[in-house]
């Protein structure tokens, strides 16, 4: 079943994630995109790229919002007509949405080795827990998910991932955890829900009130 996981957070905050198998034209089958959509669609020239497009748009079917209600302001982020919030990711044979009533943010990855190459480019200097003991890898993998996931809530540029986002130290399984965002000589708080799979992992990211 391509829809692979509906997680409610809260009442107003949930998750919706597809794994994707099915062809092209049965992914485009009865989806009404908006012009915009239509025109973004057709400069993916990469079949892969075209697919996780559209499945992350029968997502949005899936939670009964109609797709061609979706829009990007000029920074690219998604916008809806009901003024709802909605964050989208996709990875190798994966798309995801989150939707809400307050900013959030959601990344996907799947679990790569060469993460552990690129692991100083965003780690924190309070999150070495990451390179300790088992599960090295997919640790690292949730941070930096947690991170892009931080990134997309924000809505700011600019972000150095190294020194102005701290994952709180968890234990790999939670399902929870926090972060801290250092920007404009402020601290902001903000709660992580994790989903982590045998193949690949996700966090949300919200401000916490």
């Amino acid at each position: 079943m391509p829809l692979h996981q509906r997680v409610n957070i809260d009442e107003q905050t949930r998750i919706l994630i597809w794994h994707i198998e099915e062809p092209l034209e049965q992914l485009k089958k009865d989806l009404k995109l908006a012009k915009a959509d239509e025109i973004r669609l057709q400069k993916r020239k990469i079949l892969s790229h075209q697919k996780e497009f559209l499945a992350s748009r029968r997502l949005l079917l899936e939670a009964g919002i109609p797709p061609h209600s979706l829009s990007h302001d000029p920074n690219g982020i998604p916008r809806l007509e009901s003024g709802q919030q909605l964050s989208i990711t996709h990875t190798k044979n994966l798309a995801g949405i989150a939707l809400g009533t307050k900013p959030l943010g959601i990344d996907i990855e799947v679990f790569r080795p060469k993460i552990h190459r690129i692991a100083t480019r965003f780690l924190h200097t309070e999150e070495s827990f990451a390179l300790k003991d088992d599960h090295v890898i997919e640790k690292l993998t949730l941070i930096w998910t947690a991170k892009e996931a931080l990134y997309k809530a924000l809505n700011e540029k600019g972000i150095i991932f190294s020194e102005q986002l701290l994952v709180t130290t968890f234990q790999w399984g939670d399902k929870k955890g926090s972060a801290k965002v250092f920007f404009q000589g402020k601290s902001m708080d903000f709660s992580l829900n994790f989903i982590i799979e045998k193949a690949y992992c996700a966090s949300l990211a919200t401000p916490k009130i």
